[in-house]
């Protein structure tokens, strides 16, 4: 009886705990996301660079700060990260969940856990990556656009 009352409990509070961390994201944000995943999963630098990364673009890496100015200097950076990504046998990523989210008017700030792998089915790296994202609407389509990213781990690799 105590065995089961305890087992009871935990449940209830695992629920609740869940409950507090689910995170409210926009349809149209979160359909961003997977579609950039899935665009960065197949190295689609087109599909990036006209739908999905705002210009002039900003990557905060641990030791530098890279401005892509326009959608040529995005390509050519998107291209060499997937060359990288290529020699690093890598496969492709997934979503585990959204960390946070801040929505203010036509600004959000979104941070998403996810994970790289290998074509082998290997994880590649840490199991857990995060990033975070600074996000617009473009005045051009008032579509949410990721107009910054600050990678809390290696990006090409």
């Amino acid at each position: 009886m105590r065995l089961t009352t305890l087992s009871f409990i935990a449940l209830l509070f695992s629920c609740q705990i869940d409950k507090e961390n689910h995170l409210k994201v926009p349809t149209e944000i979160e359909n961003l996301f997977f579609n950039y995943v899935t665009a960065w999963s197949d190295g689609n630098v087109e599909y990036i660079t006209n739908n999905v990364w705002g210009e002039p673009f900003v990557l905060f890496l641990e030791d530098t700060t890279i401005l892509l100015k326009d959608s040529k200097n995005i390509e050519s950076f998107l291209k060499n990260t997937f060359s990288n990504l290529e020699n690093s046998n890598y496969s492709h990523s997934t979503i585990n969940k959204w960390e946070s989210f801040k929505l203010r008017g036509n600004t959000a700030i979104l941070e998403m856990n996810f994970t790289r792998f290998q074509k082998d089915g290997e994880v590649l790296g840490k199991r857990e990556r995060t990033a975070s994202y600074v996000l617009k609407k473009s005045s051009n389509d008032e579509r949410f656009r990721i107009f910054s990213i600050i990678a809390h781990t290696v990006i090409d690799s």
